[in-house]
């Protein structure tokens, strides 16, 4: 045992709040233990670290009822994840299209923040993660990822020491985890220190998925000055002075990302002091159009929809959802739907114009609103727009078409503000490129379409992708992607992705100057961006993400100027 020598440091263990504040426990010793006790405190001066999760990543409960409608179940080993797999599973599957559509209302629920909490190693209690807001957003998608923000942000220079994975992983250079646009430097030393003297916190802001992300931003907006910032003016022990300089760091996952550029390029909230976005859909994503035509593949799709009238009851009547289609900026306005017939060969309309969409520029005249066959809601779908009118008839539907081109005329209205918008002054941004993942960079339609386009022809649509009919064969059906369509050209650099977000769509945040991108997979370049590239849902559990969603934190965080030492400077 190593002996006690006299000038040796104790230092006291520190333990978390309800509130998120610093409680130190510590005990009598013997007459003759003559080491110093040292408490590790600092001047306050927190930085809040706000996560806002993508679509479908937080808990949704009805407005009125206070009842939970939408809390997707964790794979987790522990009894509670596995019955209440069990009994999601049980739940849903025996859930259509019209109990989804009035349980998932945009204007009839609510962000529900009581679902379940994951600390980790965060050092936080339960208390105090949940006044954070953590129980609003999916545990197994997210919290592993908070908590380690949470302890790593909360130890970065202690007892006058850099610490351990400060000091190793963390200076590493960028364009080894896949940084492409080569404007930024390794972290330094100095900055480490610097960051150090901030009081780091994490948040999370859930929001209602399902109304527009204006909505949404509006609503985050709302979090953020009257939760948040209200948080640190009543408890947070500081000056007024400092409340009012203090800014938040927004972390995004998805669409959270889209709801972050309307708060702060379309609505003007200053009170950010940079973004770091994942896997942002930045032009939207074909993937989208994929599921209201087919359903989500594979075992989720007992939760969020087996097939075309499951998505659609509810993405359909969602300005959230749509506001997710490619925009007319997806791939500079190059085709991505194409209509083949059985050899893979583009077909061509009365001009002799191919049949590839948009042809003219334009999803939403060309696809999003057409009631053809290959549309985003053919005519034989629209009765899922509407399911819970009782009566039935062509005035019916023709006010439920109505209706839902005003969503998408409002969907695409909102895009054009975004992409006109830009990004924040400092923004980050990290996103999946590998081939190996499917991401339905194209949808394709292969087959016959000759017996849907006569007239008076009823489609027989199953759902999944595929027209039937008694007795006409080799009727159109969706497939993977195959080759790129070489008359136009294709950019094979935009191909892969992570699973839902093409390529295309994640590399345009670093297309349009934001300070830094990272690649990952295997489109992606450096020594520790070598394994496959990660899925679209949990891609914050992969290491890559992590690292530069935390080294972009550390880098906006420079930007800070609240502490007492930098208000003395000045």
């Amino acid at each position: 045992m190593k002996p006690m020598l006299p000038d040796d440091e104790v230092l006291i263990p520190c333990t978390r709040d309800d509130l998120g504040r610093r409680v130190y426990s510590t005990r009598l010793t013997p007459t003759e233990d003559k080491r110093d006790k040292v408490l590790l405190c600092s001047v306050p001066a927190p930085i809040p670290v706000v996560f806002l999760p993508g679509i479908m990543g937080t808990n949704l409960r009805n407005k009125e009822s206070r009842e939970s409608v939408w809390c997707p179940p964790n794979t987790g080993f522990s009894l509670g994840d596995i019955f209440g797999l069990i009994a999601a599973i049980f739940t849903w599957w025996c859930r259509g299209p019209k109990e989804r559509q009035e349980l998932l209302d945009p204007v009839a629920v609510e962000v529900d923040d009581s679902g379940p909490i994951s600390l980790g190693d965060s050092g936080l209690n339960a208390g105090a993660a949940r006044r954070r807001g953590w129980g609003s957003a999916h545990k197994m998608y997210y919290h592993p990822f908070l908590a380690r923000l949470e302890q790593l942000l909360d130890n970065i220079y202690r007892a006058r020491k850099i610490q351990e994975w400060w000091n190793e992983e963390s200076l590493r250079e960028p364009a080894e985890y896949g940084e492409e646009r080569g404007q930024v430097t390794a972290l330094t030393e100095d900055e480490l220190i610097r960051a150090g003297k901030y009081q780091f916190d994490v948040w999370c802001g859930g929001y209602n998925w399902l109304q527009s992300n204006a909505d949404s931003a509006a609503d985050i907006r709302d979090y953020l000055e009257n939760t948040v910032l209200a948080h640190y003016r009543e408890e947070g022990g500081i000056s007024a002075e400092q409340a009012d300089s203090m800014k938040v760091i927004l972390v995004t996952h998805s669409m959270g990302g889209i709801v972050s550029r309307a708060l702060t390029q379309l609505q003007g909230y200053d009170r950010v002091l940079g973004v770091v976005h994942g896997v942002q859909p930045a032009s939207g994503a074909p993937a989208a159009y994929h599921h209201m035509r087919c359903g989500y593949e594979g075992a989720v799709q007992i939760i969020l929809g087996s097939n075309a009238g499951e998505v659609t009851a509810v993405v359909g009547r969602s300005p959230g959802g749509l506001e997710l289609l490619p925009t007319t900026q997806h791939r500079g306005g190059m085709p991505w739907l194409f209509l083949r017939d059985a050899k893979g060969q583009v077909l061509k309309d009365a001009a002799g114009v191919p049949r590839a969409y948009p042809q003219r520029g334009n999803p939403y005249e060309e696809i999003y609103k057409t009631e053809a066959w290959y549309g985003l809601v053919p005519e034989q779908n629209t009765k899922y727009l509407n399911m819970l009118e009782k009566s039935e008839g062509s005035a019916i539907d023709s006010r439920t078409r109505i209706n839902f081109h005003k969503r998408l005329d409002d969907a695409m209205d909102f895009q054009s503000a975004l992409a006109a918008g830009g990004y924040h002054a400092h923004t980050y941004a990290h996103y999946g490129a590998d081939d190996g993942l499917h991401s339905w960079r194209e949808v394709i339609w292969q087959g016959d379409p000759t017996a849907l386009e006569m007239f008076g022809a009823r489609p027989c649509d199953d759902g999944n992708g595929s027209y039937q009919g008694l007795f006409a064969r080799g009727l159109p059906t969706l497939v993977p992607t195959t080759s790129a369509w070489i008359e136009q050209g294709q950019d094979t650099h935009g191909s892969g992705g992570d699973g839902t977000v093409s390529t295309d769509s994640g590399r345009i945040p670093g297309r349009s100057g934001i300070t830094a991108s990272f690649r990952h997979g295997s489109k992606g370049y450096g020594e520790y961006n070598k394994e496959k590239g990660y899925e679209h849902a949990d891609s914050y559990v992969a290491e890559r993400a992590q690292w530069a969603a935390i080294f972009s934190v550390i880098k906006i965080a420079q930007l800070a100027d609240w502490h007492p030492s930098d208000r003395r400077k000045t």
